[in-house]
C-alpha cells in the first residue's frame, strides 16, 4: 500500500481548485473531504449545528472512512482533500504518520471575510487554524523534516511555478495541462448546501485565471467579528508561513 497523500488546509483557501488539479491529472484517485463527511454526515458526526438534516450513514464513521481509503490505496494512489478541524479527534501519531501530509494556507484577511460571506455565525473553532497548525507540527515531528506547504498566494499568483514546486517536492510528475479544464458542473465535490461553497467551479478554466473576480465580502477592518477572528488565527498563520516552500 503506498501512502495517501493528503492535503490538509481549513475553509476558503482555493484547495477544492488544487483538487480539481489533482483530477485532472488522471493518475491519482481523489475525495474530497472524506472526513468532513464523518463530521457532519456519520454516525459519529462532531457537529449537529451545520446540517441538521443530513443524511447519516454509518459507512461515513471514522474508521470506516480510514479502512475504505487504506482499502483504496492497496490498488490506486489516492490523494485526498480535508481539514484538521475535522478530525481533531484523529490527530494523533498513529493517524498522521500514515499519510504523506502536505498543507495550504491562505492569510486570514482574505480567507476570513470570504467564510464570513458564507457563514457569518462562524465560530473560532470553525476558521480552523489550531488544529491546522498542530498537526502541520505533529508530521514534522514524526517525519523529522518540515512539511510541505504552500501558500495561496503564491499559488493564484504564480500557479505553474507553485504547483511544479509541490510535484517536485512531493515526488509526482509535474503535468502542465493539468491546471487547466473546461467549465462543467462537479457533483463529486458538492456535498453540502448544494454546491454553494464551490458554486465559481462551474465556470472555472484552471487555475492560470489570474487575479481573483472582485467580490463584496466585508473586510476585516469594517467587522468587529472579523477582527476578534483575525486577532485569533494571525499567529498560526504566521508561524506556518515560515514554513512555506519558496517559489522561484
Amino acid at each position: 500500500m503506498s501512502k495517501i497523500l493528503a492535503l490538509w488546509t481549513t475553509f476558503r483557501t482555493r484547495s477544492t481548485a488544487f483538487e480539481c488539479m489533482m483530477r485532472e491529472r488522471g493518475d491519482f484517485l481523489v475525495f474530497h473531504e472524506p472526513y468532513g463527511l464523518s463530521f457532519y454526515n456519520s454516525e459519529e458526526r462532531r457537529n449537529t449545528n451545520r446540517y441538521p438534516d443530513a443524511e447519516i450513514k454509518a459507512e461515513y464513521n471514522y474508521q470506516a472512512t480510514r479502512e475504505r481509503l487504506r482499502e483504496e490505496a492497496k490498488q490506486h494512489k489516492v490523494f485526498i482533500k480535508d481539514m484538521p478541524y475535522y478530525i481533531s479527534n484523529l490527530i494523533e501519531p498513529e493517524f498522521v504518520a500514515e499519510l504523506d501530509n502536505t498543507f495550504l494556507i491562505r492569510d486570514p484577511a482574505k480567507m476570513l471575510p470570504s467564510l464570513h460571506y458564507l457563514w457569518p455565525d462562524f465560530t473560532l473553532e470553525e476558521t480552523g487554524h489550531e488544529p491546522l497548525y498542530r498537526y502541520f507540527m505533529m508530521a514534522g515531528d514524526i517525519s523529522g523534516k518540515t512539511p510541505i506547504l504552500i501558500d495561496s498566494d503564491d499559488l493564484l499568483e504564480q500557479p505553474d511555478a507553485t504547483i511544479k514546486a509541490y510535484c517536485d517536492a512531493v515526488g509526482i510528475p509535474f503535468i502542465p495541462e493539468a491546471l487547466s479544464w473546461e467549465p462543467k458542473s462537479r457533483p463529486e465535490i458538492n456535498q453540502w448546501q448544494d454546491g454553494l461553497w464551490h458554486s465559481s467551479l462551474k465556470t472555472s478554466k484552471g487555475l492560470r485565471e489570474g487575479k481573483q473576480k472582485e467580490n463584496n465580502y466585508e473586510t476585516v477592518e469594517d467587522n468587529d467579528r472579523l477582527k476578534q477572528a483575525y486577532k485569533y488565527c494571525l499567529p498560526y498563520y504566521q508561524k506556518l508561513y515560515e514554513h512555506r516552500l519558496r517559489i522561484e
